[in-house]
């Protein structure tokens, strides 16, 4: 049955395939974005865009990664976000989020996270938080360049498509008794500085890249998803192979 889908953040990475595999599927898209001219801190737009819907699925992600600002934006955002919510009378909110972070709060923006699902569950309908391993994507955006060569922090992960995570987001705001906590990983374990590696010589790029020493919690494995967890997609070998053609030449 065709339901009303309001996506937050729709215009994101995993927002993006959200609003595509809802479409693709029949369903009716809201696309909440200040580029849709609609912000959730302020509200502005945001009773128009969600008369009618369904469902929410919370794909947002703040302006910054400092903990301390990341918090104070996503409650703020959650309360305003909800208490339209509410007023429309939508009864489920899935909410992104990332695994392991509860073991993680030795870095700053996974305390910001939780916080986000902690807001979620204090003034969202129906809370339901969908946990998932970094996506492809997570090391190519987290490089940084310190003077000729890049930096990565040096990691286990076990990254997962956003194509996936998109789907297992559906699933839980159409479900009847969807679980109050849902989790995806990929299947393969990988090392975000290897990984960096690989990205960079597929580009054709030989800038040099140094790992960086993680929190604690990193190092031990934070960010690895547990054995309940289900592994799902394309690896990241075959995600580069898709995404990243080699150059020619």
């Amino acid at each position: 049955m065709a339901q009303v889908i309001a996506v937050v953040g729709a215009t994101g990475t995993l927002g993006a395939r959200v609003v595509e595999k809802a479409r693709a599927d029949g369903h009716e898209v809201r696309e909440i974005a200040r580029s849709t001219g609609i912000d959730i801190m302020t509200g502005q737009g945001l009773p128009a865009a969600l008369a009618g819907a369904d469902v929410i699925i919370d794909c947002v992600k703040p302006p910054t990664l400092e903990a301390t600002e990341a918090t104070q934006w996503f409650g703020r955002a959650m309360e305003t976000l909800g208490a339209a919510a509410m007023d429309a009378g939508i009864s489920r909110t899935v909410v992104t989020s990332i695994i392991g972070i509860d073991h993680m709060q030795d870095y700053g923006f996974y305390r910001a996270q939780l916080a986000h699902e902690q807001a979620a569950r204090e003034h969202c309908p129906g809370p339901v938080t969908v946990r998932a391993t970094q996506f492809h994507d997570f090391v190519g955006n987290m490089l940084q360049r310190e003077g000729d060569q890049l930096t990565i922090m040096d990691v286990p992960s076990q990254p997962v498509d956003t194509r996936e995570v998109a789907r297992v987001l559906l699933r839980a705001a159409l479900e009847e008794r969807p679980e109050e906590l849902v989790q995806v990983a990929g299947p393969q374990v990988e090392n975000t500085l290897d990984q960096a590696r690989r990205l960079l010589a597929v580009r054709g790029d030989d800038t040099a890249v140094v790992g960086v020493t993680p929190s604690a919690s990193m190092a031990q494995g934070g960010m690895l998803p547990g054995p309940e967890v289900p592994a799902v997609g394309p690896t990241y070998a075959q995600w580069l192979a898709e995404h990243e053609p080699r150059p020619h030449g």
